[in-house]
């Protein structure tokens, strides 16, 4: 299993930042590749499916919210790839920390090949993507510090 942990801090209130990373419907407003994302509640325990756009084609998902703590944590994970997300979000000098886990539990064969050939880079440059994408999609947002840590 291949994971990767980006930390970074924006200048934006906790609750603007949290509206974006907790609401799967707002996924496709920011985070790469995603086109759409559709369910009826987006609480720990509930599932969503959602079609990204890989470099061809478009790719349907199923999500599972796995843990949910409003405006501290929020852990998704595809039920199809056992590719995860696992944010961690606290209000810092004036803005938001974020500490941001992407990895995968691979399910099967062919994932577990794909995650030890290129897992490790894809995840470290998947994290850096999303967190580019949501500092760009918060309103007034100026560059924090960032560091990257690899577990």
């Amino acid at each position: 299993m291949s994971c990767h942990r980006r930390q970074a801090h924006l200048d934006a209130p906790l609750e603007e930042v949290w509206s974006l990373i907790a609401s799967p419907r707002r996924f496709p407003e920011w985070w790469p590749r995603v086109v759409e994302v559709a369910g009826d509640r987006f609480e720990e325990g509930d599932s969503y499916v959602q079609v990204t756009r890989p470099p061809a084609g478009k790719f349907e998902s199923h999500f599972l919210i796995e843990r949910r703590e409003d405006l501290r944590k929020i852990r998704m994970s595809c039920q199809r790839t056992g590719t995860y997300a696992d944010w961690l979000i606290t209000p810092a000098q004036g803005g938001t920390f974020i500490e941001l886990e992407m990895g995968m539990q691979p399910r099967r064969l062919d994932q577990r090949l794909m995650d030890a050939a290129i897992g490790k880079r894809y995840f470290q440059t998947w994290s850096q993507k999303s967190l580019a994408a949501l500092e760009a999609a918060l309103p007034g947002a100026a560059s924090g510090r960032e560091a990257d840590q690899v577990a």
